[in-house]
């Protein structure tokens, strides 16, 4: 027979797994929508925070929806020792400024920016330009010697990377590669036709994001189903079970950004 003291500690004993997962990953698996852009985050940047918090390997994560205002004015960003930044342009043209380089890039187009580095953003166009701007640190120590094997930061032209079909879809693979803040860190671009599953519900150790730039998507979280569209960020913890599949008329379109 179960014991007083046994059924007193039962619904602790059940609890406490999901108090230590609750711990390690504060940000829950779920669907996060574009948030208009509210206040000044840095001279001519407008931010407001979509979601923050930890991740199982990330000690800090924040994801902004951001626009940065017509001007001949370069905005200077430095990014800190401990911190690395993942911008995806969402719609207009961005001029980014790294090293000696100066890139011209619309939506689509990505920028990876590792510890200590600094660059340069700009609108010189009259229409608005809006990105995604993810922020994080890793709870392991900084890895600078992977800045070094990795090539360092780098910015991807959307016009340059090719378009792979399938019999889903197609395939946009932007990196693949190791960084001082993840040993791990993975971007594709997927087309997914109207009315098919990208793949039966799998799991991985990595956490991922999902950023839907096209279509109406459905996405199966453990037993639940979560309906996200163009302009939300579909959050997905480590180990979670998931499947996405195309719930609109025509082809549906997004980012998958793993990291670990």
């Amino acid at each position: 027979m179960i014991s007083k003291i046994q059924k007193i500690l039962f619904p602790f004993l059940f609890l406490l797994p999901l108090v230590c997962f609750a711990q390690s990953d504060s940000i829950m698996a779920g669907v996060y929508s574009w948030k208009e852009t509210v206040h000044l985050s840095q001279k001519n940047i407008l931010s407001s925070v979509m979601f923050e918090g930890s991740t199982h390997d990330m000690a800090y994560l924040q994801m902004n929806s951001s626009a940065i205002l017509s001007s001949q004015r370069k905005t200077k960003i430095i990014v800190p020792e401990n911190e690395e930044q993942l911008l995806i342009v969402r719609s207009g043209t961005l001029w980014v400024g790294l090293r000696d380089s100066t890139f011209t890039i619309g939506a689509g187009s990505v920028a990876l920016i590792m510890p200590g580095d600094d660059y340069f953003l700009q609108n010189a166009a009259s229409d608005s330009c809006t990105f995604y701007l993810m922020k994080y640190r890793s709870k392991l120590p900084v890895e600078m010697n992977r800045k070094i094997s990795s090539g360092g930061s780098f910015v991807i032209d959307w016009n340059k990377v090719t378009f792979k079909p399938h019999d889903k879809g197609g395939i946009r693979n932007f990196f693949e590669k190791s960084t001082p803040m993840g040993k791990r860190l993975e971007m594709h671009f997927t087309t997914l036709n109207q009315g098919l599953r990208s793949h039966d519900p799998h799991t991985h150790h990595a956490a991922e994001m999902i950023f839907v730039t096209q279509g109406d998507t459905e996405m199966q979280i453990g037993q639940g189903f979560l309906r996200a569209s163009a302009g939300d960020i579909i959050y997905l913890t480590s180990n979670v079970s998931h499947a996405i599949s195309n719930k609109g008329m025509g082809a549906c379109s997004y980012f998958a950004f793993q990291f670990e």
